[in-house]
Order: C-alpha cells, then structure tokens, then sequence
C-alpha cells in the first residue's frame, strides 16, 4: 500500500463530524418517542414529551460541546 492521497485524508479528518447529523437526528427523536410512548402508557400528555425533549436537546447539546472540544 502506498501513501494515502489527500481526499483519504481529509475524510479520516472529518470523520468525527460525518456522524454527527445522525446522532442529533436519532437522539431527539428517541427522547421524543419516549416521552410519547410514556405519556400514552401514563396519560400525562403533554409533560413528558416537553421533558423528554428538553432532555434531548439537553444531551445534544452536551454532544456538540464535547465534539467541539475534541477536536481542538
């Protein structure tokens, strides 16, 4: 094998971000889901999907921060 060209590179470089949209994507829409699905099982609607999802974006931000650090 020889040596790895630029655009190898450039994608072992960024491939922390390459995922990031996904991740953001699933872990909202599972803290959503869970807090549907738990105010249907407890008919508490609407509060555990308010907190459900101010816990998601609680942990996305959380993500983003330490992604952001890392790469520093």
């Amino acid at each position: 094998m020889g040596k790895p060209s630029s655009w190898q590179k450039n994608l072992r470089d960024a491939s922390p971000y390459l995922s990031l949209g996904m991740q953001v994507g699933m872990t909202m829409a599972a803290f959503a889901v869970g807090g549907y699905l738990l105010d249907q099982l407890l008919a508490t609607t609407p509060w555990l999907i308010l907190v459900c999802s101010i816990l998601g974006m609680v942990c996305v931000f959380v993500r983003l921060i330490h992604v952001a650090n890392s790469s520093q």
